[in-house]
């Protein structure tokens, strides 16, 4: 897979897009409706990521109650708070640009254990998430 670049992936794997403000009930509802959805992208009105929410870390907060008491205090209560998507979305994510060279960023999956990466367009907007999955697809259809 040298010297492609991300770009080359587009198609890009289903995402969905949600707001800081749509309910917990509503993201899992969204989930149930389209279990091939592993992220939710939380995404402002210009369609700038925000962050990532995993559908575990949903599931989570759901079923707060039955975090272990050993779970960082903070974390937990940032679970049992939770109402809305910009409650749960974590906002320090890796990203890659759809120029970044393709081997790059699957090293970067692999040494931060990452099984998905958001995608930026050149001006910085979100385009969808490069998965392990599409590059196993890539890799096949590659190998024939």
């Amino acid at each position: 897979m040298m010297k492609q670049l991300i770009k080359d992936l587009h198609p890009y794997n289903t995402v969905a897009n949600v707001s800081e403000d749509m309910t917990i009930r509503s993201m899992a509802k969204l989930i149930v409706k389209h279990p091939e959805i592993h992220y939710l992208c939380v995404v402002d009105e210009s369609e700038n990521l925000l962050g990532l929410i995993s559908r575990k870390r949903l599931f989570q907060s759901i079923f707060s109650h039955s975090v272990s008491a050993s779970s960082k205090v903070t974390e937990l209560y940032s679970l049992l708070t939770s109402e809305h998507a910009g409650d749960l979305v974590i906002r320090h994510v890796l990203t890659c640009k759809e120029s970044d060279p393709l081997d790059e960023i699957i090293n970067l999956m692999i040494s931060h254990r990452l099984n998905a990466i958001p995608v930026l367009n050149e001006v910085g907007k979100f385009e969808g998430l490069v998965t392990i999955e599409r590059l196993l697809s890539k890799w096949l259809k590659k190998k024939g």
